[in-house]
């Protein structure tokens, strides 16, 4: 039976980090909770905060950081003769429910500036799209076509926006059912295995 990796201290520490700032959020707002609020709440230091948060705010795209670093792990475990729209079809339905992202990704709809989240989504979108594209290329993908890097760039550039549009659909419907999300990415990736007409 295999043995479960205990998290390490790192990954406790933005945890507890996480947790402290989500009931901060939840009882007072984003705007009222301060660094040291959240860091005294979780047991560490402000120094120790922004080890792993460049500001309160960052916190509440953990959840796009969470589900970036378990991509690229479950993309990397995908048989190589597998289609990538396959293969990130099932990475993204095993992403773990954490019922903490998913409330932090709530808190920031409602309480960060709209400009401010779009930034933050497109870099990862782009953080996304550049894990499909290592990929790609990992798997053979080495045509001696001239335009082969064009076609992988655009496969992994239109299969994160799949997901990212599928993402922020879901949200914004209200239905935090992952059937419903499996479902959204399915037909996206079938609308570009079936090309836009």
């Amino acid at each position: 039976m295999p043995v479960t990796p205990k998290p390490s201290k790192a990954e406790r520490t933005r945890t507890a980090l996480q947790h402290a700032a989500l009931a901060r959020f939840l009882e007072q707002g984003v705007e009222a909770t301060s660094v040291a609020e959240i860091a005294a709440d979780a047991g560490v230091t402000e120094r120790t905060f922004y080890r792993h948060y460049p500001s309160k705010q960052h916190i509440l795209f953990s959840d796009y950081d969470a589900r970036l670093d378990w991509f690229r792990r479950a993309l990397s475990v995908r048989p190589p003769g597998e289609s990538i729209a396959t293969s990130v079809r099932i990475a993204v339905e095993s992403f773990p429910y954490d019922d903490a992202l998913q409330q932090i990704a709530v808190l920031r709809g409602k309480q960060l500036e709209r400009d401010l989240v779009r930034a933050h989504i497109k870099t990862v979108q782009g953080e996304f799209a550049h894990e499909i594209e290592q990929h790609l290329r990992t798997r053979g993908a080495a045509d001696p076509a001239p335009d082969t890097d064009y076609l992988i760039a655009v496969t992994a550039q239109c299969i994160s926006a799949v997901m990212f549009t599928a993402t922020e659909t879901w949200f914004a419907r209200g239905n935090l059912d992952t059937d419903e999300l499996s479902h959204l990415v399915d037909l996206g990736l079938r609308t570009l295995r079936n090309g836009i007409s």
